[in-house]
């Protein structure tokens, strides 16, 4: 039988890339597309897909968030991030929202239809990049050394957050940063996320205890 997939990400090319793909082989059925989080929750719930091959960085709710939202309430769809992103601190959080896998959009192609059908088996996969970060973080908290929130933002994040608590709003960050309002958005979700912060004033807090500004 074959295997149910469901593609999600905000770039129509992309995607037509991908299902034209794996529509050359027998073993899977495109059921649907989404190209944001909120819509990928409910095409999930009608279609019942086995796999979902998704996105972080989507407008919206981002790939992190739909997964978590994905195995509570859909928890026989097994998540395949498919995503340039190659740091830490969206590979951990992402695997301990529930992802089955994690693969980059450098990998070969080849490699995306082994990471499905290993997913869509029941066991994890892991890009090899993946895999190293996640082993040198296994060795750090083995080592007993401590985590840092901070350590988990991107440059940009740490950019974005010195902007915001300096009292700079989304736009003039934006337009500081030469970056879109939505980047910028979706930035700050992240580094709140991130901090376990819930609004500006925590996170201008925060910042003045780790000595930004």
């Amino acid at each position: 039988m074959a295997i149910k997939v469901l593609l999600v990400d905000d770039h129509a090319m992309f995607r037509a890339g991908i299902r034209s793909y794996l529509q050359l082989s027998a073993d899977f059925t495109i059921v649907g597309e989404a190209d944001n989080g909120q819509d990928a929750l409910l095409k999930i719930k009608e279609l019942s897909p086995d796999i979902v091959v998704m996105d972080i960085a989507m407008p919206g709710m981002d790939g992190l968030s739909t997964t978590r939202l994905i195995k509570e309430t859909c928890p026989d769809s097994k998540v395949l991030l498919l995503t340039q992103h190659e740091n830490r601190e969206y590979i951990l959080p992402a695997l301990k929202m529930g992802a089955s896998g994690y693969i980059l959009k450098r990998a070969a192609a080849d490699e995306l239809i082994t990471a499905i059908k290993q997913v869509y088996s029941g066991k994890p996969y892991l890009d090899p990049y993946v895999t190293e970060v996640v082993v040198q973080d296994y060795r750090c908290k083995k080592t007993g050394v401590e985590e840092d929130a901070y350590d988990y933002l991107t440059d940009r994040e740490r950019e974005v957050l010195l902007y915001l608590t300096k009292g700079f709003t989304n736009k003039e960050t934006a337009d500081t940063l030469c970056i879109s309002f939505k980047t910028v958005d979706f930035h700050r979700t992240n580094i709140m996320r991130k901090l376990g912060i819930n609004n500006r004033v925590e996170l201008t807090k925060y910042a003045m205890r780790k000595g930004l500004i």
